[in-house]
């Protein structure tokens, strides 16, 4: 009887290692069809690209296409998701919100999260553009993603005021401003090409920090 009980661990064992299997491959075409789709969302905009065209674009035959997606509105909201997500898990991941200095919290993440949004531009872009044509439930749970990221900033900005740090009036209302900055080069990249991603990235992140940390005097 022993050895039915070990054939029948070992026979679960490799179905839950399968299945395990089997969805890192339909998440990677997942990430395969987001990138390519957010592409012709970009060029074509979302209402006149089709599923043909998000075909094309990822070989990927329109039967098989739908093994991955229901539809092309689910290919925008993971979009949305690809971009959030991330950022929200590096804030965890590294202790962003365990650094006791407001000052270096606020580099830290001014700094990563202009590296994250520059190299996901044209992502950023896209869903400037295109966040009103969610559906209203999605919708709603990209915008709560996004007040997320706001209140962590929001978060840090109080803690540098308590610790007369920082010389900001309202923390809300410079959390807000500082998210919205951080997608200046997306919204922007057309006139500012005369600076390279390094220029730019410093030049941001003097700007934003400053209106923030006060100068010594």
């Amino acid at each position: 009887m022993k050895q039915i009980k070990d054939i029948g661990d070992h026979d679960k064992s490799n179905v839950v290692k399968s299945r395990s299997i089997k969805q890192d491959n339909v998440n990677k075409r997942q990430i395969h069809i987001v990138k390519k789709a957010s592409k012709l969302f970009i060029k074509k905009g979302y209402a006149k690209t089709t599923m043909r065209d998000i075909s094309k674009a990822t070989d990927i035959n329109l039967g098989n296409l739908y093994n991955f997606i229901n539809s092309k509105e689910d290919i925008l909201c993971l979009a949305f998701e690809t971009y959030h997500d991330p950022a929200m898990e590096w804030f965890k991941r590294e202790g962003v919100l365990d650094i006791e200095d407001p000052k270096e919290q606020l580099r830290v993440a001014v700094h990563q999260m202009l590296e994250m949004i520059h190299h996901a531009m044209n992502d950023v872009l896209m869903m400037y553009r295109e966040t009103g044509v969610l559906p209203p439930k999605f919708r709603k749970i990209v915008l709560s993603k996004e007040s997320d990221l706001i209140r962590i900033f929001e978060d840090i900005i109080t803690r540098g005021v308590e610790k007369k740090v920082f010389t900001v009036k309202d923390p809300f209302f410079a959390a807000n401003v500082l998210v919205f900055q951080l997608s200046l080069y997306p919204l922007r990249s057309w006139n500012l090409k005369r600076y390279t991603k390094e220029e730019f990235l410093d030049l941001a992140e003097e700007s934003m920090l400053k209106a923030i940390i006060p100068e010594p005097m």
